[in-house]
């Protein structure tokens, strides 16, 4: 039987999501948010959002980066833009996080956990997914 915290779901073509976009898996993703957050607490936020913003224009973060994994159109495929990522993670991640006291951290979370397309809060708000890279 396979893990289910590492296979990527079945490509669905429902419409849900696009035909070639076909998420990784809810380890990964939940793993690659968890990473994020510790680089975050370790670089002191300052380091983590520099080393961000230079990412975000190639779709990714740093903990995707280093776990080979980028940001992608849900419904095409194609590489988050700029103003994608900057949904997804100021207001998405920073603003709501904040306003929220890290409640829609915690939700996205389990979104990314039993949602299959493994979209976050900040996924549905950009309308993005993480795949891995190549």
């Amino acid at each position: 039987m396979s893990d289910p915290f590492s296979s990527p779901p079945p490509s669905n073509n429902s419409g849900s999501f696009g035909g070639n976009v076909v998420p990784c898996g809810n380890g990964v993703r939940f793993g690659a948010l968890l990473l994020d957050s510790l680089l975050f607490v370790v670089t002191c936020g300052i380091g983590w959002l520099i080393w961000s913003i230079v990412l975000w224009q190639q779709s990714t973060s740093p903990a995707k980066k280093m776990l080979n994994l980028k940001i992608v159109d849900i419904n095409t495929g194609a590489s988050a833009s700029m103003q994608q990522m900057l949904l997804r993670e100021v207001l998405g991640k920073i603003v709501l996080s904040t306003v929220s006291s890290g409640v829609s951290t915690l939700i996205g979370a389990v979104l990314i956990l039993v949602v299959p397309s493994r979209q976050g809060v900040w996924d549905y708000i950009s309308k993005t997914t993480v795949v891995r890279e190549g």
